[in-house]
């Protein structure tokens, strides 16, 4: 949705405004100009401002970002869209939330690890209430809609016995 106010910066050939990169810098050296830019617009074409740069590989081996906060902050208001790329940047320096972590291939031990975890505790806990209750029998957990079930089945049977008693 574009507001009354920022309808010179949409235009209906080019899209809406988006945050990108744009490459610059020789071989083995890149580093990015971070633009407001058309959407349909080349991506090292004309943009409409520059809002930062940032050089992934630097001399010193030290990431560089620098932005214009008041500018990006007026080119989100106005409905720039971004990419991952560029939401990870601007989560980085606080002006938007960062996107959560991708569940991948490589984050499946994690979950698997976490999960065995889990299901010792719960078998720490089960053996806890075994000790506590002194039974054999494993501890069975039962919910409460489990519970509400047996009530009105219990109650239906009774319902039965006494029509058959009336009878």
């Amino acid at each position: 949705m574009v507001r009354h106010m920022f309808l010179p910066f949409y235009s209906k050939e080019r899209g809406p405004p988006r945050i990108r990169m744009q490459v610059a810098g020789v071989k083995g050296k890149r580093f990015y100009k971070i633009v407001a830019a058309n959407q349909r617009d080349p991506r090292d074409g004309k943009h409409m401002e520059v809002l930062g740069s940032y050089a992934p590989c630097t001399p010193s081996g030290v990431e560089e970002l620098r932005l214009r906060f008041s500018r990006i902050k007026f080119w989100l208001a106005a409905g720039a869209a971004f990419n991952s790329k560029m939401g990870g940047l601007l989560g980085n320096a606080g002006l938007v939330p960062l996107p959560p972590p991708m569940f991948g291939w490589r984050t499946k031990a994690r979950y698997t690890l976490l999960e065995s975890v889990m299901q010792k505790q719960e078998k720490l806990r089960e053996n806890q209430l075994r000790e506590y209750f002194k039974t054999a029998e494993p501890v069975v957990y039962r919910q409460v809609s489990e519970d509400r079930d047996d009530i009105e089945q219990e109650g239906e049977k009774k319902e039965e016995r006494i029509r058959k008693i009336l009878r």
